[in-house]
């Protein structure tokens, strides 16, 4: 009788064991991961940062690098780092739903403005222009707000992001043949070179449209001293990830500047590539470092 009961208990245990760990483990897949897709609307501009460990590379957008929990790098090397040498830290201080950041960093733009030197028009640089040495930091504060904080692990996140930020330069000897550039609506942004405070706020809007299939829209507009709407950019653009390393996206960005000359307006396509790698149960886990 003794030995009933015990096996009687050891069996009811062991059921009760296997089903609270079937409760537990249930929603885990067995096998190879499908993506997460809740947190590929995490972009640059957002509040969220990249988990440590991984590493986006991309063409045009900042390549990202998790330094740490709450800690990213980021910086325009690809097309633009070797003409304008740039480095940002972005650091997360609170909030899963509510995520507030704040961006810094700094670029040496002298070696990019040399190259902007033309032969034709009195709005850009003249090929006698001597061009000072000039180090401009930017710093941003970035609140972003999760929309649908208790969808479904498979579907993306909605998020809508609120920026402010100034650039403050400092320039060396500067040169009369140092003319203010308003060509190409560079206007509001090189105003710092000659000065000028610039500030700037932004909106944008993260979210998912079909399968992998991403999307982003926002608006940012520039003030400089003299001039309180100097400049105002926007962009659409869709992002297709294509699996876990690969993702591709296309859009249109528009600018309007008002500068001391004319008021301008330019509409361009975009298109970018990125390449992900590194610790990819990190991404699977999400920003924050939990089992969804």
């Amino acid at each position: 009788m003794m030995r009933f009961i015990v096996l009687f208990c050891s069996f009811i245990f062991a059921v009760n064991v296997g089903y609270g760990q079937y409760i537990e483990d249930k929603d885990v897949p067995k096998g190879p991961r499908k993506i997460v897709k809740r947190f590929e609307t995490m972009t640059w501009k957002t509040a969220g940062v990249v988990p440590r460990g991984e590493l986006h590379l991309s063409l045009l957008s900042p390549v990202r690098w998790g330094i740490g929990k709450t800690v990213e790098l980021q910086s325009y090397l690809p097309l633009w780092g070797y003409l304008t040498p740039n480095i940002y830290v972005k650091k997360k201080w609170a909030g899963e739903r509510w995520i507030f950041s704040s961006k810094h960093g700094l670029y040496y733009p002298s070696k990019g403005l040399e190259f902007l030197k033309d032969d034709g028009e009195n709005s850009t640089l003249e090929p006698y222009s001597k061009i000072p040495q000039i180090i401009t930091f930017q710093n941003e504060l970035i609140l972003s707000y999760v929309l649908n904080p208790s969808c479904n692990k498979e579907e993306p996140f909605w998020i809508a992001t609120a920026r402010l930020g100034t650039d403050i330069s400092l320039v060396g000897e500067r040169d009369e043949t140092f003319y203010r550039m308003t060509f190409f609506s560079l206007y509001h942004r090189t105003a710092s070179f000659y000065g000028d405070n610039v500030f700037y706020a932004g909106l944008q809007l993260d979210g998912g449209l079909w399968t992998q299939t991403y999307f982003n829209i926002g608006v940012d507009a520039y003030a400089v001293d003299k001039e309180p709407l100097a400049g105002i950019e926007g962009q659409l653009n869709a992002i297709y990830h294509y699996n876990q390393r690969w993702s591709f996206s296309a859009g249109a960005k528009v600018i309007v500047t008002r500068n001391p000359i004319e008021s301008e307006t330019h509409y361009f396509p975009t298109i970018d590539v990125c390449y992900r790698f590194g610790k990819k149960g990190l991404l699977q886990r999400g920003l924050f470092g939990k089992n969804r």
